[in-house]
């Protein structure tokens, strides 16, 4: 007697259903770590621009809020080095620029899905904080 060879439908769609949820789970998971992953670009360019302040300060006697010319900080732009924070430095709370600043980190394009940090700040006293989270 020869047995027969191949897959019922049945074994197929289960099969098929098994890959649908590992799917289903991994994806998500995948994209929340992207998202996760993305935020050191923000972090690195948050602590690179802390620490052309501090040499600003040490040769103009003052803080600066032009992150990009030369005459300021000379990031040359104002977007994170990936592109997916938008940049921007202000006077602290309750300061002036001369005495502190705060530099914010504002997610921009895909990048606004991590809605736990659609923003990073640092600041002059060493406070890092985000959106709602754990952002550092």
């Amino acid at each position: 007697m020869t047995g027969t060879r191949g897959f019922t439908l049945i074994e197929l769609m289960i099969v098929v259903v098994i890959i649908g949820l590992l799917f289903g789970i991994a994806i998500p998971s995948y994209q929340s770590s992207v998202l996760r992953a993305h935020r050191a670009d923000a972090q690195g360019t948050l602590l690179d621009i802390s620490a052309r302040e501090e040499r600003f300060l040490a040769q103009n006697n003052t803080y600066t809020t032009d992150i990009s010319a030369a005459t300021g900080l000379n990031l040359g732009t104002t977007t994170s080095a990936e592109g997916y924070y938008n940049l921007s430095v202000a006077a602290c709370a309750g300061g002036t620029i001369a005495i502190c600043y705060l530099v914010t980190a504002t997610a921009t394009g895909g990048q606004t899905n991590d809605t736990d940090c659609l923003t990073i700040t640092y600041s002059s006293t060493g406070v890092r904080s985000g959106t709602t989270g754990n952002c550092w």
